[in-house]
Formats: C-alpha cells, sequence, structure tokens
C-alpha cells in the first residue's frame, strides 16, 4: 500500500512537472515570437547566396513595416540585380488564419496570391522560405522546453545562453519540416539559433537558422527596439547558405499606408 502511495505522488510530481515546463516553453516562444515591433520601419536588406563551392550571388532589396491595429504588414521590393529587379513581395498578418500574402513578377506583369501550400517554397529562389520570412505564431507549435542555459556559438562567433526548445507544427501540411529545436537567447529572446528536422526521417537535419548579429535599436520616437542584423539559414543536404544583412534601418518614422497594397507591388509607386 506505501509503495502504491509513493508511486502515485511520484506520477503526480513528474506530471506538474512535465506541466510547468510545457508552461515555460510556451512562455518564452509566446515572448519571442511578440517582441515589440515598431509602428514603421524602413531598412535595406542584402541577400547573399553562398554555394558550396563557396560562389556568390548578391541580391539587394527595400523592406518597408507598418503596424496597423497591432498586426505586422510588410513589403520587400528588390532593386539589384536587373534578374530581380521590381520583384516585389507584400505580408499581411491576420489576427486569425493564415497571413496573407502576394508577389509581384515584372516578367508576367501580374500580382499572385501565394496559396498555403507553397509558402514552404524558396523566397525569390533563396534558402530562406516564404514561411521563415514571417513570424510563426505561438499557437500553430506545441512546445517543449529541453534544457534550460545552453550556451550556444553561431557563426561569427557570437555566443547566447539559451532554452532548448521543441516546437511541433500542429498543422504538418503547411510546413516543409515535421519539428524545430528552437534556441532563444535568455536575453534577447531572440532564436539564437533554430534546427529544422526533414518530415519523412525525423532524425534527419533539414537546415539550420542563426542569429548572427543583433542591437538594440532607438527610433526616431526615442523608444528602444531588439533588432537582428544578420541572420544565416543552411540547407544540410546542398550546403547552399543564404545569409540576410540589414543595412540603414529606420524605425518610427513614418510611412505612407500604399506602401501595402497590391497597387504599390504592380507599380513601384506609393500614392
Amino acid at each position: 500500500m506505501k509503495l502504491s502511495k509513493s508511486l502515485a505522488i511520484a506520477s503526480i510530481a513528474l506530471a506538474l512537472g512535465t506541466m510547468a515546463f510545457a508552461d515555460e516553453a510556451y512562455d518564452v516562444i509566446k515572448k519571442s515570437s511578440t517582441l515589440e515591433a515598431p509602428d514603421t520601419s524602413q531598412a535595406i536588406m542584402v541577400i547573399t547566396d553562398i554555394e558550396k563551392n563557396g560562389s556568390t550571388s548578391v541580391q539587394e532589396m527595400y523592406q518597408f513595416g507598418r503596424k496597423h491595429n497591432g498586426l505586422i504588414n510588410t513589403v520587400f521590393d528588390f532593386r539589384t540585380p536587373k534578374t530581380v529587379k521590381d520583384t516585389r513581395v507584400l505580408q499581411l498578418e491576420k489576427e486569425t488564419g493564415e497571413d496573407d500574402r502576394w508577389i509581384y513578377q515584372p516578367n508576367l506583369k501580374q500580382v499572385r496570391r501565394i496559396p498555403m501550400g507553397e509558402r514552404y517554397k524558396k523566397f525569390v529562389g533563396h534558402e530562406f522560405t516564404y514561411n521563415d520570412m514571417g513570424i510563426r505564431k505561438v499557437d500553430e507549435d506545441k512546445h517543449e522546453l529541453l534544457e534550460k542555459n545552453v550556451k550556444v556559438t553561431v557563426p561569427g562567433g557570437k555566443s547566447y545562453t539559451c532554452w532548448k526548445i521543441k516546437s511541433v507544427p500542429l498543422k504538418k501540411s503547411e510546413v516543409e519540416y515535421s519539428y524545430r529545436i528552437q534556441y532563444i537567447d535568455t536575453e534577447t529572446y531572440l532564436p539564437a539559433k533554430i534546427e529544422y528536422f526533414d518530415k519523412r526521417d525525423q532524425s534527419k537535419l533539414l537546415k539550420t537558422y542563426t542569429t548572427e548579429d543583433w542591437i538594440y535599436l532607438t527610433s526616431k520616437t526615442g523608444k528602444k527596439y531588439t533588432m537582428r542584423m544578420k541572420a544565416r539559414i543552411v540547407t544540410a543536404a546542398t550546403g547552399r547558405q543564404t545569409t540576410l544583412d540589414i543595412k540603414n534601418p529606420v524605425m518610427d518614422a513614418g510611412i505612407s499606408a500604399a506602401y501595402f497594397t497590391q497597387q504599390y507591388l504592380s507599380t513601384g509607386k506609393a500614392k
């Protein structure tokens, strides 16, 4: 009888501990995915593709962001080289349901909605996908805290102390991976590293994301934001990499709502 009672108490303690870890994981990811965003943002993004043999190609795009009713609207406007010039992508975050995304392809001279089934594909040919260029909502995954105070050093040498959290998507058809292992920095709540695992072989690494540099940025209104300045995606199977560098970021300087329309996508003019 005493043994049975001890086992019952141990089982309850284990269950409570597991629940506490799940709650902590959820809270960490929620804070990470809802870091305060500026009312408006502008920056130049330099995208560099690095092949396994070391050869590189570079593209440059402008990013415009706007917070509207608490939700984030973003435009990516490619400027160089000529092969991608005037390609534009619009992302409109929605409170519920899938976010809206459109792309303007200048060779076709048309705006096309990007359906959910295509959002796992490469973002204009890069190792980042359309999913990677947005922010995943906390309730779209089940989160499990695996370890605390994990030391992570990323390319470039920056070191982080992190929570290690496993995030499993509730709707696997919407993503290109089976689950993610996220390393969330305890200071900034930025993802220092994310490992994505294959759908068919869940032990097989698909790709790795790293935050290589970040800053505390003071906006035009004096508010301070945590901002990623350099990120990298490496695809395990091919060794191909894409880096994303942020140049000349400006926050809370005001920007016209006309940028976040399909008309801007097709004309490049915010009237």
